[in-house]
């Protein structure tokens, strides 16, 4: 029986052949779980551009800005700074944004009864991306 001796050199062969065959097998996850975490970073931001919207309506409505700030036809207003947020996603670092909207007057029109009625564009801003949202006002008669 005759022994057969390995080379060091078919062993180093056979790992770098078994190293290339790997590195695309765990890369690719890697790869994906990190894009996945930007997708769902980018979803969490729009999520609180939603949020943010409704604090500014409920700004609106509690008349914290006032008829004469809100922009005329064409006009614009802001930006407006707000206090930063944290996007908090599981498994991640709490991550801080700064947000910030602008209000552009995009159409405008007299009611029959004295109204008012003016269409604003809330651009919000949070971290450099811009979110659009719009909405109406009517401004009432003062009554007599």
């Amino acid at each position: 029986m005759q022994k057969r001796t390995f080379l060091l050199m078919e062993i180093l062969i056979a790992l770098s052949l078994v190293a290339l065959c790997i590195v695309p097998l765990v890369r690719n996850p890697f790869e994906w779980t990190r894009s996945e975490f930007k997708k769902l970073e980018l979803l969490e931001q729009e999520r609180l551009a939603d949020w943010t919207f409704t604090e500014i309506n409920e700004m609106f409505l509690k008349h914290e800005i006032p008829w004469k700030k809100i922009p005329k036809l064409h006009e614009t207003a802001g930006p407006f700074p707000l206090p930063d947020a944290k996007i908090q996603l599981p498994g991640r670092k709490d991550k801080k944004v700064s947000r910030s909207f602008s209000l552009r007057g995009q159409g405008k029109k007299d009611g029959t009864s004295g109204q008012e009625y003016r269409q604003i564009y809330v651009t919000i801003l949070i971290n450099k991306e811009s979110y659009v949202f719009r909405l109406p006002f009517q401004k009432l008669p003062v009554a007599k």
